[in-house]
């Protein structure tokens, strides 16, 4: 006979995800890329974004 354990992944999966911040880091770019191509984004996501660029100019990476 077998014992069958089953394992949450919810902790195993936040553990193998990259950081949040960055994810949201590679969303914007990628959004920001899109607007850069001529597509329109919604006004919020435009804000985003500049919002966005401004603390990055603001706190530079060392």
């Amino acid at each position: 006979m077998k014992i069958h354990h089953e394992v949450d992944p919810t902790p195993l999966r936040a553990a193998a995800y990259m950081d949040v911040g960055d994810q949201l880091d590679a969303i914007m770019k990628a959004l920001a890329q899109l607007g850069a191509q001529g597509i329109v984004l919604p006004p919020e996501t435009a804000e985003w974004i500049e919002h966005c660029k401004q603390v990055k100019l603001k706190y530079k990476k060392s």
